[in-house]
């Protein structure tokens, strides 16, 4: 037997089973940890989901007002993926959790996010003035060019504080 359980031993049972349903639930619960100042969320898209749950996960996120820190992995694959729409709320999310200095988001494999979202994300990026670490991982992102990456980067030269910088960008810029 192993003594470890790694995170795809501990997700994959569940991927395929848990819908929108069980976001939105999530969704409601978190607004009522509003003191949390640590957050961390990992979400495999499946077939069973579609923006709807990941949008209403953002808008609750938007709630946590003491929030320093958040990890927020959105993993898409080959056949689903979170779109613009998400992107949007995602900014509004960093909007309103301005208190944020520690932001990983990893967003791998959602081949709809387009320059559009990108763009979005980046407005909302460059209203952390508080972040001092921030990671992002675009890889096989498809939908993203060198526009949308651009804004990105002119919002990482404004963050001022920013002392930690991790960035993987791998075929997400058409060459």
């Amino acid at each position: 037997m192993r003594s470890k359980l790694n995170d795809y031993d501990v997700m994959c049972p569940l991927r395929d089973r848990i819908s929108d349903i069980g976001l939105v639930t999530l969704s409601r619960f978190l607004p009522t940890l509003n003191c949390i100042q640590e957050l961390s969320i990992h979400w495999c898209i499946n077939k069973n989901t579609s923006d709807d749950g990941c949008y209403e996960m953002t808008k609750a996120i938007s709630c946590l007002s003491s929030l320093s820190h958040l990890q927020l992995h959105l993993y898409g694959n080959d056949e689903v993926s979170i779109t613009d729409r998400v992107m949007k709320s995602m900014c509004t999310m960093l909007c309103s959790v301005i208190s944020l200095s520690h932001l990983d988001l990893d967003l791998s494999n959602n081949h709809k996010i387009t320059d559009s979202g990108m763009i979005d994300v980046s407005h909302g990026l460059s209203q952390l003035a508080h972040l001092i670490s921030f990671q992002i991982n675009l890889r096989e992102c498809l939908g993203v060019s060198d526009v949308g990456v651009s804004h990105m980067m002119d919002a990482i030269q404004s963050l001022q504080g920013l002392s930690r910088l991790q960035l993987s960008l791998g075929l997400c810029i058409d060459v």
